[in-house]
């Protein structure tokens, strides 16, 4: 146990700060430390800032409102402009504290971890533990700090479930109109985030990229190809019915030879129609901060943002290049 003197009169026992693509695994983590302490969750204290300047509260939140600052960290923690918030925050706690107000979760393993973190200070990797084992240390870094358990209220389980219940509704707002408007519009964004990929890739190599994208608001179907000499990807986005998402996806696919595109078609021959040799399939979600985005089918895994999924799709197809080139890759055959 700590030997410096707890801390108390806080709002807060703990703070979650995380980037949008960690969303889910901070719910859990909300969810398993409110059943003793007070969290500020951002989705589940947007109304408490309402009304108020929403860049302040958060920065109070985190540097003098709250015991323990949990940070879910990656490379980008920091670099978005809601984590650049809370980061000042965060770092304005610790020098007040001595770094005891920070606890540091890396979700990902990584060798970049921020300058102004101390060497010494203990770092909890998920990839070395399991969640409860995170949620008993929280726990106990709270304790030391002079947080205390509280018993469930009936108020308390009733204000975490109208939270869930809010983000249930929200999702379910995604099968509407405006719902899928603003998916059709996470395909565009998308789409001009691979163009622009392609061409920093296209700058900063000897890789030639070649893309087209074919986007036309109200298709079943919006397409974007990404090719070279060799190889071939499709993104297709497939609306089945105009009006919900049932049997709707996102498909990645590569193909293990130069693609035709769109426009090319009736133009160009091609003689035979490169071999399908990967699919990846994914669904429109929304993250708890109410963010569209995707995530694999099916799955819980984490959130990916339109800007995030380009990045990955642009460098899925130069690992691609890469896997033809080393004959990891069935070439095809005539």
């Amino acid at each position: 146990m700590s030997t410096n003197p707890p801390e108390t009169g806080k709002k807060y026992d703990v703070a979650i700060s995380f980037l949008v693509q960690d969303s889910a695994l901070a719910q859990v983590l909300a969810d398993k430390l409110s059943e003793g302490l007070e969290v500020f969750f951002f989705p589940h204290n947007q109304e408490e800032l309402a009304g108020t300047d929403g860049l302040e509260s958060m920065r109070v939140a985190f540097k003098s409102d709250t015991l323990l600052n949990v940070v879910l960290y990656r490379e980008r923690w920091g670099n978005t402009p809601w984590t650049a918030v809370e980061a000042a925050a965060v770092k304005d706690s610790c020098l007040a504290t001595g770094f005891r107000s920070l606890f540091f979760f890396v979700v990902q393993p990584t060798t970049k971890l921020p300058d102004w973190l101390p060497d010494t200070h203990v770092r909890f990797n998920y990839s070395d533990f399991t969640l409860e084992q995170a949620v008993g240390a929280i726990k106990m870094r709270v304790q030391e700090r002079g947080g205390h358990f509280t018993p469930m209220t009936a108020a308390k389980r009733a204000g975490i479930l109208k939270a869930e219940d809010s983000y249930r509704w929200a999702k379910s707002e995604m099968n509407s109109s405006q719902g899928l408007d603003k998916i059709s519009l996470q395909v565009k964004e998308m789409f001009i985030e691979i163009e622009r990929q392609c061409e920093e890739v296209n700058a900063a190599s000897h890789l030639q990229l070649e893309f087209e994208t074919q986007y036309v608001p109200g298709n079943a179907h919006q397409v974007c190809i990404l090719r070279n000499d060799r190889v071939g990807m499709i993104v297709i986005w497939r609306q089945t019915n105009s009006n919900t998402l049932e049997g709707s996806g996102l498909f990645v696919q590569e193909f293990n030879g130069r693609m035709l595109f769109n426009s090319e078609i009736g133009r160009l021959m091609q003689l035979k129609r490169p071999d399908q040799v990967a699919e990846h399939k994914y669904e429109p979600e929304l993250s708890r901060c109410r963010e569209y985005g995707w995530k694999v089918k099916g799955s819980s895994t984490e959130f990916i943002t339109s800007v995030a999924f380009a990045e990955k799709c642009v460098i899925q197809f130069v690992d691609l290049i890469e896997r033809y080139n080393s004959g990891k890759v069935k070439k095809m055959e005539w």
